[in-house]
């Protein structure tokens, strides 16, 4: 995926792991005196898109959710988001009314971190893939971490093959603390979001 205009290509810098370490526990205090979240305004939900090119289709998620000023400030306050995208290509059976009958393809699942860059200024998304980029603004965070673009899956061989569907959710952690941080799940600040399965039939 290529970052836009508002963003660069940069290897994350963060901060020394005990300042890191005294900064999350900072952080982790304040959230806890302060109680849960408010819920979002949005229900979380995916959109999916699904296109055939050149033998393939091509599949774009995108992930909705409300409360994107939160998610900046917690991310410029030290803490971690981690969204995780899960795409399944299905292949019809001829029994059309046995349920579980369609045939699982393939599945393809992509990880993503997003932090704060406290020397360089700027949003991090680093995916499971290993790849890293930097957002100088929100929108274009949301555009780099929120979005799944061109995910290639095989199309049916001939256009006798069984029909093929395509299904997507994401699974979003807005505070993702390593342990023993991560107790703070106890009081309900680190809530995980998965949004219903989206579904799209094959081109």
């Amino acid at each position: 995926m290529t970052p836009s205009n508002g963003c660069s290509k940069r290897t994350s810098r963060r901060s020394s792991p005990a300042a890191a370490g005294l900064l999350a526990a900072l952080v982790l205090a304040g959230l806890l005196l302060a109680g849960p979240p408010p819920s979002p305004v949005t229900a979380q939900s995916v959109d999916l898109s699904v296109s055939r090119r050149s033998g393939a289709l091509h599949a774009g998620v995108r992930f909705h959710w409300g409360p994107v000023d939160a998610l900046a400030g917690s991310l410029r306050d030290g803490l971690e988001s981690r969204i995780t995208f899960t795409v399944r290509l299905y292949e019809r059976r001829a029994v059309p009314f046995l349920f579980g009958s369609d045939r699982l393809v393939m599945e393809r699942t992509v990880v993503r971190s997003a932090l704060w860059d406290f020397l360089g200024q700027s949003f991090v998304v680093e995916s499971d893939a290993g790849t890293r980029s930097s957002y100088s603004t929100v929108d274009a965070l949301l555009e780099g971490f929120f979005t799944l673009a061109d995910l290639v899956l095989p199309a049916p061989g001939s256009d006798r093959a069984p029909r093929r569907y395509i299904v997507a959710r994401a699974q979003f952690e807005p505070v993702a603390l390593a342990p023993p941080l991560s107790l703070v799940t106890l009081v309900g600040a680190a809530a995980t979001d998965t949004t219903p399965w989206a579904r799209q039939e094959a081109p």
